[in-house]
């Protein structure tokens, strides 16, 4: 019998060689899970981080909103205090025309009023110093004496408050000048602080964001590896699968929250139907056409069409979300704004556009500027002799054109603040 005695002893070998090494490999198997959760422990708390980053980057990009509509509001109050000014300027100038025109009229009186000087020089009354060089100087010191003859007093008294106005004239354009160089440089300093505003909103969340998918990758990548270790299955007991649920119920919970809150930013303050009468043009210029009126093509305008400054700043008009924005056809730059209550705001004819697809706008946040003449979406068949850009506006409830004329403030007069 002995000779049964090998083979058992080498069976019972064979069995405790592979029961050490099933021990070991769940030694190992058990390792790698607990560096696998850790790891995802480590990963939900970055993107917990991450989550508080991006709803605090948020509550900061609500307030460059802010921020935004009030240097727009400086901007465009600049632009009108300036087209303001250069009216006053062209004014001054005109009344400059005027009175050298009557001037020009009166060089035979001058002539004569000369003539009758150059005689009292000759032979002058006591006390008598003119300087023949200066017209104005010699008419006032000819005026101071008695001896000069009614008729010259009479024209020279006109000639001098001529001349005085003129003077006065020169003067108030120079300053006037100077008012209006200092208002484009401080707005063209607002500009500037625009675009910088401008770029910081888009790329405030656009980075949180990023983070938060690359760790919500890495944690899925984390997830699949754990699910493909058995001894995962085998250590999971009921602590573990509450401390689960309670983590996905609490995560809900939270995605729900941010969602009600994004969802609230991203809201318009008012229904579009009772912000009738409360709503400012979105760029500052004089109204060309409204609605109803001749489009020189044999029918009427649908919208409004408003002429503005060079590089005008164009302004949303309402809260809304950006349904399209971009070059569109033959109409150039075009942006449609979605206000709600079934209604859209189509703003066409810009140079440039600044905002972006599916973005979420307030009221008074800048779009785009105008550029430096009129554009093709001008929507107007005839040709005008006005070479300023235009603005082109259209309201639309549930896809009809309707009269804006109701929603602006003051109505439909010039769209100036």
């Amino acid at each position: 019998m002995f000779h049964c005695r090998p083979p058992a002893l080498a069976a019972a070998a064979l069995a405790l060689l592979f029961a050490s090494a099933a021990l070991a490999q769940d030694a190992d198997t058990t390792g790698d899970l607990s560096k696998v959760e850790e790891q995802l422990g480590q990963s939900r708390a970055t993107q917990e981080k991450l989550a508080a980053d991006v709803a605090a980057a948020q509550a900061a990009q609500e307030e460059i909103s802010s921020k935004l509509i009030a240097i727009s509001a400086r901007v465009q109050a600049a632009e009108a205090s300036i087209t303001g000014s250069e009216a006053d300027l062209l004014k001054l100038h005109k009344e400059q025309v005027v009175i050298m025109a009557r001037l020009a009229e009166k060089q035979d009186v001058l002539s004569e009023l000369l003539a009758g000087l150059q005689r009292l020089e000759q032979n002058p009354p006591p006390a008598l110093v003119v300087d023949p060089n200066d017209v104005l100087s010699a008419l006032r010191g000819a005026m101071m004496f008695g001896t000069i003859v009614p008729e010259l007093r009479g024209e020279a008294d006109k000639l001098v408050a001529d001349l005085q106005q003129l003077e006065d004239l020169k003067t108030s354009i120079q300053t006037r000048k100077t008012a209006i160089t200092q208002e484009i440089a401080s707005l063209e300093a607002d500009r500037r602080d625009l675009q910088q505003l401008v770029l910081a909103k888009k790329q405030l969340v656009a980075s949180g964001n990023a983070q938060l998918a690359d760790e919500q990758k890495r944690a899925a990548d984390l997830a699949n590896r754990a699910k493909t270790m058995q001894q995962l299955m085998a250590s999971l007991d009921l602590a573990r699968k509450k401390a689960q649920a309670d983590e996905a119920a609490r995560q809900a919970a939270a995605d729900a929250a941010k969602k009600a809150q994004e969802a609230t930013l991203r809201q318009p303050r008012m229904a579009f139907a009772d912000a009738r009468g409360k709503l400012a043009f979105p760029a500052q210029g004089a109204i060309l056409r409204r609605f109803g009126d001749d489009d020189g093509l044999g029918g009427t305008l649908h919208g409004v069409a408003i002429a503005t400054r060079t590089g005008a700043e164009v302004t949303a008009p309402a809260d809304g979300h950006v349904e399209f924005a971009g070059p569109f056809r033959s109409y150039g730059q075009v942006l449609i704004l979605n206000p709600g209550g079934g209604y859209h705001i189509l703003l066409a004819g810009l140079d440039n556009v600044t905002a972006v697809t599916g973005e979420f706008l307030r009221a008074g946040e800048p779009v785009g500027h105008m550029g430096s003449g009129p554009s093709s979406v001008t929507l107007l068949g005839d040709v005008m002799q006005d070479k300023r850009p235009v603005l082109y506006i259209e309201f639309r409830n549930n896809s009809d054109a309707i009269d804006s004329g109701p929603w602006w403030i003051g109505g439909m007069k010039e769209a100036r603040g």
